[in-house]
């Protein structure tokens, strides 16, 4: 048994019956080279082999009595991999549209806290002959960071087949502990975090001073960005309903982009992101006066450090101009958006979520969250950003699962109350697959903003050219 970080603890708190805490990823397989018949058996057999490479896999959330503290995870006594891998009921063939929609369905669905918080559907019959993974997993597992050290654990470097090294000790389920012994190690571990009140408030103290000053700098400089994001039709009150667009784009062509005009990767990745909501947007009414805001998740952990799993993120806020017309100043704006907006999250520190989680008392976490979703305040006030833009580092090389070549890993991150839509890019080999998620209620044409945000690269790419 282990106690959650008040972190990883914290995508539990804020799950409610429409805010669903978990990240999607749909992974496509290429069995063309595989001998013999490739699907659900043989990749069931190839997890049931590495599990001991992922721990969390086998181990479910135990709650103390009236969430007096942080839960624990422990070993499930009654884990059953066929509980978690499943074939998708999907007819044949399987189209595209077909796996978009499938992939919406499970991401409206929350896990089952009875058991680990993960699951992944197979889907076989694809109209090309490739295997799809659909896969779920809790937010409180990992960030994007932690998902390349479970893809080192899951994926091969080679298509050959090698068997894994066994464990040095066989699994072992927890023996639940009782009530009485839940509510005395709650205690003991409050009495020890009370102990690191003072410093972890003085911490944070200095962190929102120094963001305070690193903001009021930059608005008298006139790089400052507002407080609140604009309305628009991508924000309000969520539901439980998700929908999907899953496309790909070229690495070299973000690349060139970067290099032709000074920006970074996720600086491409988030002018693009604006250009499909600004096409968006317009399509259906006035644009907002004021540059969208996009929550940018960061990894707060150490350089150099491992990808382990858990959670080590902290966020920063990114105007995202929608004017002028002309896509490569909005370009230039952004990259200029995003420099001051790193400047204001290290300020405030890597450290200060985590120190803050870590304190929050767990049933006032609870309440808060479902108190704000189901009398759905989101209705009426601005809010602090209109869509989150991520984007994960994955491996620039090909991958393997069971022998079959991986061509893509399409991530999708929760969407959050309040905020309609979630833009998730991951680079895997020669280019970046991105994954659209967002609210039905709110996002009428998910494949609109997924292709758009294909079509914006496209055009920052003729750009490139130009002055090339």
């Amino acid at each position: 048994m282990q106690q959650m970080s008040g972190l990883d603890a914290a995508f539990l708190y804020l799950e409610t019956p429409t805010t669903h805490m978990h990240v999607v990823g749909v992974v496509l397989l290429d069995p063309s080279e595989v001998p013999g018949r490739f699907g659900i058996d043989v990749i069931s057999r190839a997890i049931e082999e590495r599990l001991h490479l992922i721990p969390p896999f086998r181990r479910r959330v135990l709650a103390p009595p009236a969430g007096i503290d942080h839960p624990l995870w422990i070993e499930d006594p009654g884990f059953d991999l066929r509980a978690h891998v499943r074939a998708a009921p999907l007819p044949r063939p399987v189209t595209w549209a077909d796996l978009e929609a499938f992939t919406g369905q499970v991401a409206s669905i929350p896990l089952d806290r009875n058991r680990p918080l993960w699951e992944m559907w197979v889907v076989e019959g694809m109209a090309d002959g490739a295997v799809a993974l659909v896969t779920k997993l809790h937010h409180a597992i990992m960030d994007g960071a932690a998902g390349g050290e479970l893809m080192t654990s899951l994926f091969d470097l080679t298509p050959d087949v090698e068997p894994v090294t066994p464990p040095s000790e066989p699994w072992e389920p927890d023996r639940p502990p009782s009530a009485p012994a839940l509510v005395g190690g709650a205690m003991r571990s409050l009495a020890i975090r009370q102990k690191e009140v003072p410093a972890s408030l003085a911490r944070t103290a200095r962190g929102l001073a120094d963001s305070a000053r690193t903001w009021a700098s930059q608005r008298a400089s006139g790089s400052g960005m507002s407080l609140v994001a604009p309305r628009t039709l991508l924000n309000g009150a969520t539901s439980a309903a998700r929908s999907v667009s899953l496309v790909t784009v070229g690495l070299d062509e973000v690349k060139t982009i970067r290099r032709a005009f000074g920006t970074t990767v996720n600086d491409v990745v988030l002018a693009a992101a604006g250009t499909t909501l600004r096409r968006y947007l317009e399509a259906r009414g006035p644009l907002p006066e004021q540059p969208l805001v996009a929550a940018v998740p960061v990894n707060a952990r150490a350089p150099g450090a491992g990808g382990e799993l858990g959670n080590q993120v902290s966020s920063m806020m990114v105007p995202l101009a929608l004017s002028p017309d002309d896509p490569v100043e909005r370009l230039r704006r952004v990259h200029d958006s995003a420099r001051s907006a790193k400047d204001l999250q290290s300020a405030f520190g890597t450290e200060s979520l985590r120190q803050l989680t870590a304190l929050a008392a767990p049933p006032l976490m609870v309440a808060g969250a479902r108190l704000y979703s189901g009398l759905r305040l989101a209705r009426f006030h601005r809010p602090l950003f209109n869509v989150i833009v991520s984007n994960v580092p994955g491996p620039p090389i090909d991958l393997y699962c069971a022998g079959a070549r991986v061509d893509a890993i399409f991530p999708m991150g929760p969407v959050m109350e309040g905020s309609g839509l979630n833009i998730t890019v991951l680079s895997e080999a020669d280019h970046l697959d991105v994954g659209v998620m967002a609210c039905s209620d709110l996002v009428d044409s998910v494949e609109e903003i997924g292709n758009g945000f294909v079509d914006a690269v496209v055009e920052l790419r003729a750009a490139a050219g130009r002055v090339s």
